[in-house]
């Protein structure tokens, strides 16, 4: 090799150390539980139960990653929403089974890995989806069916154990967008908070 082409072979493996690198993208899917508190409804709820604390239960995948924005899918099921076992477990106002789920989808915010090296990576999350409410009262006069338009917004952080595996810790508030229509109409308010810990897998 000459001195030329020396000089030629140095530039191009200069360029090639220089050009930027596409950002790998990592997907996840993110089993998680929980516990959903607070909360409140203009849905019928004979018990008054929204308020109280219920096992959430659900799933997410998650596509990230060396940057700062990602995106996110994610459902989770609260099981019985409306009944409220500790004040009416004697004498319940609302059949068993009530539940509500929420489907939604979120742009994630998170902070590059580098500024956290391997440690837990922080996030936020915006987006939206939807809110199905199901109860029925004893007298199965009472029949709540809604599916309302909802907000969803969170914070967390992620950190992986393995190449393949990790965990998620998530503060979720979802909230409905719809306004509640003059008195004797249907209503479909509804709001409520969850805390879950997830399991990040890499499929």
């Amino acid at each position: 090799m000459n001195r030329s082409q020396a000089r030629v072979a140095l530039a191009l493996a200069v360029l090639i150390c220089a050009w930027p690198r596409p950002a790998r993208a990592d997907f996840f899917v993110i089993p998680f539980a929980g516990m959903k508190f607070g909360g409140s409804t203009s849905i019928v709820d004979l018990e008054l139960a929204a308020g109280k604390k219920k096992l959430v239960l659900g799933i997410a995948a998650l596509k990230i990653d060396d940057r700062i924005i990602g995106f996110e899918a994610e459902f989770g099921n609260i099981a019985g929403f409306f009944n409220n076992e500790k004040e009416f477990g004697d004498r319940p106002l609302d059949k068993p089974g009530s539940y509500v789920n929420d489907l939604t989808g979120s742009v994630v915010f998170s902070l590059p890995p580098g500024f956290t090296r391997g440690g837990l990576r922080p996030y936020a999350v915006v987006g939206g989806g939807l809110i199905h409410a199901e109860s029925l009262d004893l007298a199965e006069v009472l029949q709540v069916r809604r599916t309302v338009p909802a907000l969803n917004l969170g914070f967390g952080a992620t950190g992986l154990i393995t190449n393949n595996v990790g965990v998620r810790f998530d503060v979720r508030h979802l909230r409905s967008l719809t306004t509640d229509p003059p008195t004797g109409s249907v209503s479909r308010g509804i709001n409520y908070s969850r805390f879950t810990i997830g399991l990040l897998l890499r499929p």
